[in-house]
């Protein structure tokens, strides 16, 4: 048997023009990851290629002492395309719904997240896609080569943690149950920022198979302050 820690990113730059950068806030919320894992014994740590991501356990690496080997980058544990998918597929909603012309003036942030979770809600059922843009299918299958690697190169025993971002999390927790790519992505929605979800595979070739893979804990936020609790 192992165990994996699938670890969301710290908060990243929400509304800023570099999002993908940790905030203040999400350096800290990583920091506090590291202070927690020191002790632990990590005997692989796997990250996704985004900068918020390799700046997570970069940081975490800060406080966790020598309990966190040298990271390993894995392609396939990159987020879903969502604001490619935003830009592209806007005019498309402003053609359906005219209030969200208003964007393109500066219009209120609720707005802007109803038209960010509106154009997501479309892509997640596969109602909307965009030439040269993973679909929700697409998108599951390249985390599941992911982890099937990660998977592949486990030793009996070992803990490995592996951080990454909400939607390849939840496409690993929907593979346990056998989940659509819809579910996959609507389980996505609630994981928090530097959140733990722990997997136990138990198979002795150590390939990824939902039978072979148990839940034992999701989303956990045990190990941050409450003023560190971020879900964007």
């Amino acid at each position: 048997m192992a165990k994996l820690l699938l670890i969301r990113h710290g908060q990243a730059s929400y509304g800023q023009a570099d999002y993908d950068r940790l905030s203040p806030r999400g350096e800290e919320q990583a920091r506090a990851l590291g202070t927690h894992l020191r002790g632990t014994r990590i005997d692989a740590l796997y990250v996704g290629p985004l900068r918020r991501q390799l700046e997570t356990a970069a940081r975490a690496a800060e406080t966790a002492g020598d309990s966190l080997p040298a990271p390993t980058q894995i392609a396939e544990l990159a987020e879903y395309p969502a604001f490619e998918l935003v830009t592209r597929l806007l005019p498309r909603l402003i053609a359906e719904d005219a209030r969200f012309a208003q964007l393109a003036t500066g219009a209120s942030r609720e707005l802007a997240n109803e038209a960010f979770q509106t154009i997501m809600r479309r892509w997640s059922h596969d109602e909307w896609h965009v030439d040269g843009i993973e679909r929700v299918g697409e998108f599951a299958a390249r985390v599941r080569r992911g982890l099937e690697r990660i998977v592949g190169e486990l030793n009996s025993g070992a803990n490995v943690a592996v951080v990454t971002s909400a939607g390849p999390i939840g496409v690993a927790v929907g593979l346990v149950f056998a989940a659509s790519a819809l579910h996959m992505v609507r389980t996505s929605a609630v994981i928090r920022n530097a959140s733990i979800t722990e997997l136990l595979v138990r198979t002795h070739e150590f390939a990824w198979h939902p039978e072979q893979v148990s839940l034992l804990g999701f989303n956990s936020l045990a190990h941050l302050p409450a003023e560190l609790h971020t879900e964007y």
